[in-house]
């Protein structure tokens, strides 16, 4: 059997080689579930306008543990390092949520309690 009767049609030598490439990236690119994780936590809570408001300085530390469980990642892949540093930015992120809320029910106390004119 030849190439060209394999691949008879130009269309599906360009749909195998695509697939086949995309395979290798695919098999090539290792993740780190906690990781993926924790950036997913931090994207979504960077997103919430009442956390960047009331809670910037808190979102901020996560965004430093995040980026230095990439950087561990990145470097040597330690698993158990990496996991333990995902796991610190997802606690922080938490952190961040319950300061947003706890500032934001201040802030609704304090407007209820003004005295109206």
């Amino acid at each position: 059997m030849r190439i060209g009767e394999i691949f008879d049609a130009p269309w599906k030598t360009a749909a195998s080689f695509t697939l086949l490439v995309a395979f290798a990236i695919g098999c090539g690119a290792v993740r780190n579930p906690a990781l993926e994780n924790a950036r997913a936590d931090y994207h979504k809570a960077q997103q919430d306008p009442v956390i960047v408001r009331h809670a910037a300085a808190a979102l901020d530390k996560a965004a430093r543990a995040l980026n230095e469980a990439d950087q561990r990642w990145e470097e040597d892949q330690d698993i158990i390092e990496v996991e333990h540093l995902a796991y610190i930015a997802e606690k922080r992120v938490e952190i961040a949520r319950a300061t947003a809320q706890r500032r934001l029910a201040m802030e609704e106390i304090q407007r209820i309690r003004l005295p109206r004119p």
